[in-house]
């Protein structure tokens, strides 16, 4: 009787565990937010992960920070690319983040494609480079966040870096 108790309670939290993981994959975006958002600043680094490669644990720091807001479906990638010390060499920032165009919180374009992203042309300025929730950092945060450079370098794994959602 009491295995028969026990697997029906494991049986219902599986199952109520599945509901809420199917709703927030399905999850949509909060109001205010455009759906056609895959761009945001990630304001912090993650606080995990320290002796992980620094790549790996930036994306999945983008998709922490976007699952939760709706934006799931997508493969979020940090700006980043790896060294050959951290052995994620083959990790290069530009090809990593698909080819645009990419919005933010307000559905403003950053950029129409990797030119444009990588030219005096991209929209990326303290107005346009939002939080997931479309705040503004605070003033001297975001010159371009170390690490996030337009040539990938200098990446300090503490933030802020840019996001970017692949479909």
């Amino acid at each position: 009787m009491l295995s028969e108790m026990v697997k029906a309670y494991r049986t219902t939290r599986l199952g109520g565990g599945l509901i809420v993981g199917v709703a927030l994959f399905a999850a949509s975006p909060l109001a205010g937010q455009s759906n056609k958002m895959n761009f945001f600043v990630a304001a912090e680094g993650p606080t995990w992960g320290a002796n992980s490669p620094p790549v790996a644990v930036s994306d999945a720091q983008c998709t922490d920070l976007a699952y939760p807001e709706g934006f799931g479906y997508l493969t979020w990638r940090a700006y980043l690319t790896g060294t050959a010390a951290d052995g994620e060499e083959d990790q290069v920032a530009r090809a990593r983040i698909g080819e645009g165009p990419w919005f933010n919180y307000h559905a403003v374009e950053i950029a129409a494609d990797l030119d444009q992203l990588h030219s005096d042309a991209n929209n990326l300025g303290s107005e346009s480079a939002v939080t997931i929730r479309g705040q503004q950092l605070p003033a001297g945060v975001l010159d371009l966040p170390p690490g996030s450079q337009l040539d990938g370098a200098d990446y300090k794994r503490e933030g802020p870096f840019f996001c970017f959602g692949i479909p």
